[in-house]
């Protein structure tokens, strides 16, 4: 019996793809931009990066880091919905990932007139900005955004800060079950195009470490469902200690260790000199 039906595919079938990622055609891997941050995570096309950690932590100022490196280093290209500030002010905070320095006046060492003007075009290049008037968007109205950045600028990747700015209305879906559909649209949509996720998601309890610091253990604390830990290809928990000046980065879950990163830890400090992270010598694993 030779009748064919979709959805069935032999090794055969799936040779030329096999021998692409032995050859280093596909799954290529890139840095995060960090040295101390790199061991630990790559960022691999396709792949859902979740990033959390305690409130005013620096998670969503870490993505923005990230994705301005990779831009800059490997010529990525991104698509932004962060609803919790205004595109202007989205638009503030990539032109100080570029130039390294404040944008604000309050500041001494301000970037200039000349510099806003550079990076505004290299981020005209390379990052694309969604929003929607009048109401909150689901994921299939942001997805369908995502799309046609990928068909018409060519973007690598999306970033989605936070979850909770997706429209909440589920239907007869449990929160639970609603995540679970909104994390299998975004990875079916990474896989279909061959593009990186970063989700920024708040954890729904924090605890006091022994220093009376607050953190998150796990991604099980995360907002809503342990889906985020079942289904994160990579999973970041951001903890900032005011005091020592220091942010440390915890890699939680990586699906194909070795391949995608490493279960560990590292350290970075925010300057407020140049208002991004700096990487730092130490750098502990496991």
């Amino acid at each position: 019996m030779n009748e064919k039906i979709d959805g069935i595919h032999t090794a055969k079938s799936l040779y030329d793809g096999l021998w692409e990622l032995y050859e280093g055609k596909t799954c290529l891997r890139y840095s995060t931009g960090f040295k101390d941050l790199d061991p630990l995570m790559k960022l691999i096309k396709p792949s859902f990066i979740l990033m959390t950690g305690t409130a005013n932590c620096g998670k969503s100022s870490l993505t923005y880091d990230i994705i301005m490196r990779t831009a800059k280093e490997h010529n990525l290209k991104f698509m932004i919905f962060s609803p919790e500030h205004s595109l202007a002010v989205n638009l503030k905070r990539l032109v100080e990932k570029y130039v390294h320095k404040p944008f604000d006046s309050m500041f001494d060492n301000r970037c200039t007139i000349d510099e806003v003007q550079e990076a505004v075009e290299f981020i005209n290049e390379h990052f694309f900005f969604v929003d929607k008037k009048g109401d909150s968007p689901d994921i299939d109205w942001i997805l369908d955004r995502a799309r046609f950045c990928v068909d018409n600028y060519g973007v690598d990747g999306i970033v989605t800060d936070p979850y909770n700015e997706i429209n909440p209305a589920r239907a007869n879906l449990r929160e639970d079950e609603h995540i679970s559909v909104v994390i299998s649209k975004i990875k079916r949509f990474n896989r279909e195009t061959n593009t990186i996720s970063f989700m920024v998601a708040h954890p729904t309890k924090q605890i006091r470490n022994a220093d009376g610091l607050f953190e998150v253990k796990s991604l099980y604390d995360v907002s809503g469902s342990s889906h985020w830990n079942n289904k994160a290809d990579i999973g970041v928990i951001v903890t900032r200690d005011f005091e020592k000046g220091q942010t440390k980065v915890r890699i939680a879950k990586v699906r194909e260790i070795g391949v995608g990163g490493n279960i560990g830890e590292t350290t970075l400090r925010f300057n407020m000199k140049t208002m991004c992270y700096d990487s730092l010598v130490e750098n502990r694993f496991g």
